[in-house]
């Protein structure tokens, strides 16, 4: 029992929710991807991520974003087992994990020195960005609690009748990103983007199994009497850290009314070193994670294909498709299943020369199969709706102000204890200001 809960409590490393994006990629790093998804083709400072080579169509001078997003999101598993009345319970309980995060900064800057040259430059959380706390423990560490004392009892021919536990689990979890990258206009309208990206990886995680008690009661044979049976405590406290670096090449192919764009960003490699206090039994069964061990955990390889028409002078249509390359990326959760895709459509509409208003939808289907899932470590398929406007004070002005609320579907995984059923519930809203110099 011990060594599962240690094995499953540093899966957290994987599991801190993104709010856009896949399973380690957040590609929501300003908020106007939150009244509009549809920003891989775009032709605004926010394209800094996500479309950079589409800064060369910007007009001359300096471009600024400073955008602020706040989250929130529940994850909830629904597990039936039949052993959960021992512990004083139904033989189905709830339990949830409650992220918050309330503020989410980024930074996107361009110069557009010329007719030909560009540099850009952001800071932004790339994955991660909040905090994940199960107040009430995990199904999965009650259940391995209970085979533990079960499996003592039938070595002593006795029968359990009774355990209890208390539990909790937190983790926290940042990827900082800071980007610099040029853009070329190769021709009047084709240009490309070469850029990097510095990853910092800062990730907490802080678990406890403690008061293992259980009641055995032996055959009447043997006298029929009730043994108390005790488990000792675990405890998790881990603190990592690491550094990666993203190569990030894009095109941008502008038609006038339309305007297509791509970008790959390469695989980031990171190696997450630990510094711990955990307690003498997690280090002697794990010693991967002890003070000083490390771990890695790369971010996956990601494409982008964005498409931007002009449907009329006042109204823009949006569409775009990302690929992540999760298995390549070592460290990632995916055993059986297959890679991340995502879809995104959106539509803005210039109301005067002051208002726009713009809405979207945001498709995310995760390639996790069963043996991907487990209570630390789920992700589940999900459509999100984005709506919002910007108000334009003036030419060197802009104000962007979004939601978004993502609806998840369910995944249920049968195993040899009963069931559990995943789902997550998510919010974000968020304001940027543009300003041109």
């Amino acid at each position: 029992m011990k060594k599962f809960f240690v094995a499953s409590a540093m899966a957290l490393i994987v599991s801190i929710p993104t709010f856009a994006g896949g399973i380690l990629t957040n590609t929501n790093q300003n908020a106007a991807f939150l009244r509009n998804p549809a920003r891989d083709a775009a032709i605004a400072i926010d394209g800094v991520y996500s479309n950079p080579a589409g800064i060369a169509f910007m007009p001359q001078g300096f471009h600024m974003s400073v955008s602020w997003q706040a989250a929130w999101q529940k994850r909830q598993i629904n597990s039936t087992f039949a052993a959960y009345p021992l512990n004083g319970g139904q033989q189905t309980k709830d339990f949830e994990g409650v992220a918050k995060a309330p503020i989410i900064p980024s930074l996107q800057a361009a110069y557009v020195i010329n007719d030909k040259w560009s540099v850009s430059a952001q800071f932004a959380v790339g994955g991660g960005g909040g905090k994940c706390e199960f107040e009430d423990g995990l199904g999965m560490f009650e259940k391995l609690v209970y085979q533990n004392f079960a499996t003592a009892g039938a070595a002593n021919q006795a029968t359990l009748q009774s355990y209890s536990l208390k539990q909790q689990l937190t983790g926290e979890q940042y990827f900082y990103g800071l980007q610099v990258g040029g853009t070329y206009k190769l021709a009047n309208n084709f240009s490309a983007f070469a850029g990097v990206r510095a990853v910092l990886a800062s990730s907490s995680y802080v678990g406890s199994i403690t008061n293992l008690e259980g009641q055995l009661k032996l055959p009447e044979a043997m006298g029929g009497i009730v043994v108390p049976a005790n488990g000792d405590d675990l405890i998790l406290d881990c603190s990592q850290s690491g550094l990666g670096f993203t190569p990030i090449i894009g095109i941008d192919w502008n038609l006038g009314k339309l305007n297509l764009a791509a970008k790959y960003e390469f695989r980031t490699r990171i190696e997450l070193e630990n510094e711990s206090s955990n307690s003498a039994n997690v280090d002697a069964m794990m010693p991967n994670y002890k003070d000083g061990g490390k771990v890695r955990s790369d971010i996956p390889a990601i494409l982008t294909l964005g498409a931007q028409y002009a449907i009329t002078d006042r109204v823009r249509a949006m569409a775009g498709f990302h690929y992540y390359w999760d298995k390549d990326a070592k460290g990632t959760p995916i055993k059986k299943g297959d890679n991340t895709w995502e879809a995104t459509l959106g539509l803005e509409w210039d109301v005067n020369d002051k208002i726009l208003l713009s809405a979207g939808a945001q498709r995310t289907q995760y390639g996790f199969d069963d043996a991907d899932m487990s209570d630390i470590n789920f992700n589940i398929n999900s459509t999100a709706l984005c709506i919002g406007g910007a108000y334009k004070f003036n030419e060197k002005m802009k104000l962007n102000v979004g939601y978004m609320h993502s609806f998840y579907g369910e995944h249920e995984v049968s195993s040899q204890y009963g069931k559990d059923i995943y789902t997550r519930k998510n919010d974000v809203i968020g304001a940027s200001l543009d300003i041109t110099f």
